[in-house]
């Protein structure tokens, strides 16, 4: 497939000048400190110079504690729900939402809108790193709002033939279809006959050019999402990418154990990796997957929005490269790499991996994170199940720990951030010695992204039907009520269509 011209000269303009910053920070002179609060560590047990602002513990808190909150519920089996939040890209990629749907049913679910970092010691071109993996929030802010609407709708509208567990997948896949034709009802159908002006003209004379620009957008962008669904004593998990929802339980005998409901859509899953290369020919095989990545660049495996890796293959050519350059950029630096693989679309499905479980006794907590928590827990293994029994033993802490947080979800951050001192330049990782240390290193280097994640956490705290005892809400954070969902319009009306019109659709 030719590389079309804007492609070509975007690309090549990134890696110059990618090279002459290299060059500038290899030869540029050791920066003076700003202030006396900005450290540079002395000799330690693993080198590491990466300045610092040293915090004092009031104000580690009031940065971990700054985007907490909580939601009353009136459910038999929920005691109450908890969020916290703590940013690294600005603005915040992740979005979360929790709504009550109908009259014994509960969702939640945390949508990763993240620039992933996770694998910057992976990736061989390091000048990449800013502009892999999904690349702004407005996709997971879109669902946010959507995702909870499309699932109760289906839910509402579901057949005795369909399980719980189809409609919510239906709901994923539908919602994600619908970015999709947002963004290709902006253009005319015969691609194939189109040029530059055809395409800038299709949003500069759009009735609203404004809100055409930020359908590219949100279908530019994009996000992982994992949600659960509460129906009494059935709890319905389901994950399109790599954030994770894990189930924990206090045994009889008073030991806790953590277990995740739904596996992960990763190219660094084996299983994951070799069911997508499958839906391929079998020429493509080594072409789809380098370094647990698509193409090399994105490493999830599973995703709403991100279409420059579902759009048939004349849009690469004759569409993408000519949207509204301020979109394209995002993304301009490398779709080369991906015009090059691009053979048999699409590469990315949001159709989740789903479970179901029966709630037991001895069941204590759900915690649903984004990746930026896994990583913290298992960073040298994201595929490794050890994250999960750690976030047991963390969260079992909760009313315990010295450094008490009254927000489970903020705990988990605190707790994650402070399980082991991380040298990952050396690939090292020792027990935190100093724990006012620690945290001014993760919470004030610069850039965050490069050292961790933004990470959302959301705990549903569970109770036995005959557990009456309230929550106690001082000082979570902002507390509410969990409010209804809305059952909004879908984002596109679905037309109804025949063999004719497939088969015409296909050749335009």
């Amino acid at each position: 497939m030719p590389i079309p011209f804007r492609t070509i000269s975007t690309a090549a303009a990134g890696i110059g000048l990618s090279g002459v910053g290299y060059y500038v920070y290899r030869n540029q002179a050791s920066p003076a400190k700003s202030n006396d609060t900005t450290i540079e560590h002395g000799p330690q047990e693993f080198y590491d110079s990466r300045p610092f602002k040293w915090l004092s513990p009031e104000e580690i808190n009031n940065r971990l504690r700054s985007k907490q909150l909580a939601n009353k519920v009136t459910l038999n089996r929920v005691r109450a729900v908890y969020t916290s939040q703590l940013p690294s890209n600005s603005p915040v990629e992740d979005h979360f939402s929790t709504y009550l749907v109908g009259s014994n049913g509960l969702f939640a679910g945390v949508y990763d809108g993240i620039t992933n970092r996770k694998s910057v010691l992976q990736v061989a071109n390091a000048s990449l790193l800013p502009f892999v993996g999904h690349i702004g929030p407005l996709c997971s802010k879109l669902i946010q709002k959507q995702l909870p609407s499309y699932v109760a709708r289906q839910l509402e509208n579901k057949g005795d033939a369909q399980s719980v567990e189809g409609a919510i997948s239906t709901a994923f896949e539908d919602l994600d279809q619908d970015i999709q034709q947002r963004f290709y009802n902006l253009f005319p159908r015969n691609v194939q006959h189109l040029n530059e002006k055809d395409i800038q003209d299709a949003v500069r004379k759009h009735a609203d050019p404004a809100a055409a620009d930020l359908i590219i957008k949100e279908a530019i962008h994009g996000s992982c999402a994992c949600a659960v669904y509460l129906d009494g004593d059935d709890l319905y998990a389901a994950n399109t990418g790599d954030s994770r929802v894990v189930i924990v339980r206090q045994e009889e005998d008073g030991t806790w154990s953590g277990r995740r409901l739904v596996e992960e859509e990763s190219p660094a899953n084996p299983e994951w990796k070799a069911h997508m290369i499958s839906q391929h020919p079998p020429d493509e095989a080594q072409n789809i997957v380098h370094r647990n990545r698509i193409f090399g660049l994105i490493a999830v495996g599973g995703s709403f929005g991100d279409i420059m890796y579902k759009v048939p293959r004349d849009y690469q050519i004759k569409v993408l490269p000519f949207i509204p350059y301020e979109a394209y950029s995002t993304f301009a630096r490398y779709h080369h790499r991906i015009v090059v693989n691009y053979r048999t679309p699409p590469y990315l499905s949001s159709k989740p991996l789903t479970s179901h479980h029966k709630l037991q006794k001895g069941d204590k907590y759900v915690i649903i994170g984004t990746d930026g928590l896994w990583d913290e827990l298992s960073w040298d293994n994201v595929r490794s199940e050890s994250g999960d029994q750690v976030a047991a033993e963390l969260i079992s802490s909760w009313k315990s720990a010295q450094d008490k947080e009254a927000n489970p979800a903020t705990h988990m951050i605190r707790e994650s951030l402070l399980f082991d001192a991380v040298y990952k330049n050396v690939g090292k990782r020792v027990p935190v010695s100093d724990p006012t240390l620690e945290m001014s290193k993760r919470l004030t280097r610069q850039p965050s992204r490069r050292y961790r994640d933004d990470i959302t956490v959301t705990v549903i705290e569970l109770k036995e039907e005959e557990d009456s005892g309230p929550a106690s809400f001082q000082d979570v954070g902002e507390v509410s009520p969990a409010e209804q969902v809305e059952i909004l319009p879908r984002l596109v009306t679905p037309k109804q269509s025949n063999w004719y019109s497939g088969w015409l659709w296909s050749r335009l």
